[in-house]
């Protein structure tokens, strides 16, 4: 038998909701900060946590496509955020890697200290249970929205259902 969580799951919902909508605009802000998108300065963070990556490697981590991710890379180049090598294992294919910067290096004390403090604050007012339950629900939440990134990505390129491309 089923347990009624009255509201419950309208309030998941708006929650999930309100909290992606304010990651979505805080990289977003980072990003600006920086001269870029939200997502070019999430690529950067992936290649930080990854190391030296291929295009498809990170395609495979971030569920973009193998073309959002060249036109991504490109932008990173151009702004001298990331570099393209050539791969020693394989002549078709470059690894990216991350450029040291002192743009980035400066955006930190500005906007990632406060940020850490902020969420130990919030962080102690919790269990250690509490927090263990919270870890465990947000590492299942990440999982679900990289699944849902990827069966959304798979197979459907960037075109809207219903539009057709131009010739």
């Amino acid at each position: 038998m089923a347990v009624q969580r009255e509201g419950t799951d309208e309030l998941g919902r708006l929650i999930g909701r309100e909290f992606s909508t304010a990651v979505v605009l805080f990289h977003e802000a980072v990003g600006r900060r920086l001269g870029l998108s939200g997502t070019e300065r999430k690529l950067l963070d992936v290649l930080a946590r990854l190391g030296p990556s291929t295009a498809g490697q990170l395609a495979a981590h971030t569920g973009l496509t193998s073309g959002a991710i060249t036109g991504i890379v490109d932008r990173l180049v151009r702004a001298g955020y990331a570099r393209r090598q050539p791969n020693p294992a394989d002549r078709r294919s470059v690894i990216v890697s991350r450029v040291p910067s002192s743009r980035l290096d400066r955006i930190r004390p500005e906007v990632f200290e406060p940020l850490g403090q902020a969420i130990t604050e919030l962080s102690a007012r919790y269990s250690d249970g509490e927090l263990a339950a919270i870890s465990s629900y947000l590492t299942g939440l990440t999982e679900i929205l990289r699944q849902q990134t990827e069966r959304l990505t798979a197979g459907t390129g960037s075109q809207p259902p219903g539009l057709t491309a131009r010739p």
